[in-house]
C-alpha cells in the first residue's frame, strides 16, 4: 500500500468516527487486565494448568463468560504490545518503531500510517487511560493524544523492578516511588481511574471508559507479595514435562542448549512464579467488587489476558517466551459481559492480539483501519455455535523489531549468521501458522528449518512431521497456506522478493 492510500484510508477511518457514535449509555467500559509472561498452566480454568493451581477470580470470570484455548499473542512483551497498540503484526507495524524504540523523528508519519488506536477511540467520546507496565519504549506514553491517563512503569526508564521500589510516572511527569508491591498499587490506581470516571450507574453520565491495566506479574524474576511467599513451597507435584529432553527433529537452536541438570531448581521458580499469580488472583477479584460497588459492571466489558505464555522445563526452556511452541506462547483470554455475550462458553479457535483489537473496535462502535490485522471475535463471544472459519491464523516473530518485512528479518538473521553467532542458542526468527490441529513454523535461519506438529495427537509437540516422507504433501500445503496468509500482511513478499526472501516456497 503506498503512502498515499494508506493516508487516505487513515482519513476515512478518522471522519468515520461520528458516524457511528451511539448514545454514551449505551457504550460499554473496558477493562483490558493485561499480565505479563502468564502461561495457561497457571490458571486453573484452563485444563493444561497444574493440578493444585487455584485461582478463584479468573475461573469467574470464564464462567460467567467466553474463554479462548488456543491464544497466541505473540512471541515477546514489546511485540505482543505493539500489536495491541496498532492491530497489527510485529512486521506490520511499519512507521512506527525503530528496533524498540518509538521513532520521535517520524511522529508525524506515525500519526499517518499508524496512530496508536486509542487516540482515535478518545477523539470519539472514550476516556482512556494506561496504568503499570508500559514497556513500548523508554519515552512516556502520549498524554492528551493516546491517554487521557497514563501511569506507568518501564523497565527502560525508570528504576525498581517487576514487583517492588518501581518508580512510576504520571501523565508524563517525574518518576515518583510507587510505595507497595506493583500488582496492588497498579489495582489501586485501577481504582482510582474507575471512581473518576464520572459514571454512576452503569453508563449513566460521565464518558465511557477504556483502561488498559498493564501488570508487570508474573515476569521473571518471580517475587511474590509477602502474604503469599512459601505458601506453595511445599507443593511437589510438578513432574517433568515430556519436552524437557532432546528429541529428532528440533531446530538448531534447541539442539544446542545445554541440558536442564536440576529439575529442583526449576520446580522452585514455578512455586515462586505461581505465588506471584496469586496476588493477580486476589486483584481481579477486587476490581470485579468495584465495579459492583460503582454500578459499572453491567455495563463494563472485562477481557483478561497476557502478552503471551512462558515455558518452564518444556522443550529444555526455562524462563523463555520466544519459540514457536504452545508451551511458550499460549496464554489465557477471557471475554466477560453478561448479557451480550455467551457464557461459561469455550472457543478452540486460534487467535492473536490483532484479534482483540479488531474486537474491541466493534464493542466500541470504532472503524478499524484498513491496514489493521486480524477479525472481531464478536461472533463467537454472541453465538456459541459460531466458528471463525479462518483456514490459518499467522504469527510472526521479529523479537524486538517491529516494522521490518520478512525480508529484512531474514537479511538480519544472515548478517547475525555471518558475524559468528551462529552455535550460540540464538534463536531465529521465525513465522508460524496454526490451521486447523495443525502447526507450521518457517524459521529464518540459514538452514531454512521447518516444523509441522498434530496438535491434536501430539499437544506437547515432539514428533516434528516437515521431514517425513509420508507427510510431504501436508508440508506443500502448509507452505502455501503460509504463503496465502502473508499475502495478506505488509510481510514485503511482494513481486520478486517473495521468492528472493522465502526459498522454501520455491519448491510449490
Amino acid at each position: 500500500m503506498n503512502s498515499l492510500t494508506m493516508l487516505f484510508a487513515v482519513l476515512v477511518a478518522w471522519l468515520s468516527i461520528g458516524t457511528f457514535v451511539a448514545a454514551e449509555g449505551s457504550r460499554p467500559n473496558v477493562l483490558y487486565i493485561f499480565t505479563d509472561d502468564q502461561t495457561t498452566r497457571s490458571v486453573s480454568c484452563y485444563p493444561d494448568a497444574y493440578p493444585w493451581v487455584k485461582t478463584p477470580n479468573i475461573d469467574a470470570l470464564a464462567a460467567q463468560g467466553v474463554r479462548f484455548e488456543n491464544v497466541y499473542m505473540a512471541a515477546y512483551c514489546v511485540p505482543s504490545r505493539v500489536s495491541f497498540l496498532t492491530g497489527n503484526l510485529p512486521h506490520a507495524a511499519r512507521g512506527v518503531f525503530t528496533g524498540r524504540e518509538l521513532d520521535a523523528a517520524r511522529l508525524t508519519e506515525e500519526e499517518q500510517n499508524h496512530p496508536f488506536w486509542p487516540r482515535r477511540l478518545r477523539a470519539s467520546g472514550y476516556r482512556t487511560g494506561i496504568i503499570g507496565k508500559w514497556h513500548v519504549n523508554s519515552r512516556p506514553p502520549t498524554v492528551g493524544m493516546d491517554w487521557d491517563t497514563a501511569i506507568h512503569w518501564s523497565s527502560q526508564s525508570t528504576p525498581g523492578g517487576y514487583y517492588e521500589d518501581q518508580h512510576m510516572r504520571q501523565n508524563g511527569g517525574p518518576p515518583t516511588p510507587l510505595n507497595g508491591y506493583s500488582v496492588d498499587r497498579h489495582t489501586d490506581m485501577a481504582v482510582d481511574f474507575i471512581n473518576s470516571s464520572g459514571l454512576k450507574s452503569n453508563g449513566d453520565g460521565g464518558k465511557p471508559w477504556l483502561l488498559w491495566l498493564c501488570y508487570s506479574s508474573p515476569h521473571k524474576p518471580c517475587v511474590p507479595a509477602p502474604r503469599h511467599r512459601g505458601l506453595l513451597k511445599d507443593v511437589q507435584e510438578i513432574p517433568e514435562p515430556a519436552s524437557i529432553s532432546k528429541r529428532e527433529g528440533q531446530p538448531a537452536y534447541i539442539a544446542t542448549l545445554p541440558e536442564i541438570r536440576r529439575w529442583d531448581n526449576v520446580k522452585g521458580q514455578i512455586r515462586a512464579y505461581q505465588e506471584c499469580v496469586l496476588a493477580i488472583d486476589e486483584n481481579v477479584g477486587r476490581l470485579m467488587r468495584e465495579l459492583n460497588d460503582a454500578g459499572q459492571l453491567e455495563n463494563t466489558v472485562v477481557i483478561f489476558a497476557s502478552d503471551q505464555g512462558i515455558a518452564y522445563g518444556q522443550h529444555g526452556l526455562v524462563g523463555k517466551k520466544d519459540a514457536p511452541y504452545d508451551a511458550t506462547l499460549r496464554g489465557p483470554l477471557i471475554f466477560r459481559w453478561p448479557g451480550h455475550f455467551a457464557e461459561n462458553h469455550v472457543v478452540h479457535d486460534s487467535v492473536n492480539a490483532t484479534d482483540v483489537v479488531r474486537t474491541l473496535h466493534e464493542i466500541t462502535g470504532l472503524a478499524p483501519l484498513p491496514t489493521m490485522d486480524g477479525m472481531s471475535l464478536v461472533p463467537v463471544l454472541e453465538n456459541p455455535d459460531h466458528k471463525l472459519g479462518r483456514d490459518a491464523m499467522l504469527l510472526t516473530n521479529v523479537q524486538n523489531n517491529m516494522g521490518q518485512s520478512i525480508p529484512q528479518m531474514m537479511k538480519r538473521t544472515a548478517a547475525a549468521v555471518a558475524a559468528g553467532e551462529k552455535g550460540e542458542a540464538i534463536m531465529y526468527d521465525w513465522t508460524m501458522i496454526r490451521s486447523g490441529d495443525y502447526k507450521y513454523v518457517a524459521y529464518a535461519g540459514p538452514d531454512r528449518e521447518e516444523e509441522i506438529y498434530d496438535l491434536k495427537h501430539d499437544p506437547d509437540e515432539l514428533n516434528n512431521l516437515a521431514g517425513d516422507p509420508e507427510h510431504k504433501a501436508l508440508l506443500k500445503e502448509l507452505r502455501k497456506k503460509a504463503a496465502v496468509e502473508l499475502r495478506k500482511t505488509q510481510s514485503g513478499f511482494d513481486d520478486g522478493h517473495f521468492i528472493d526472501f522465502f526459498p522454501l516456497l520455491r519448491r510449490l
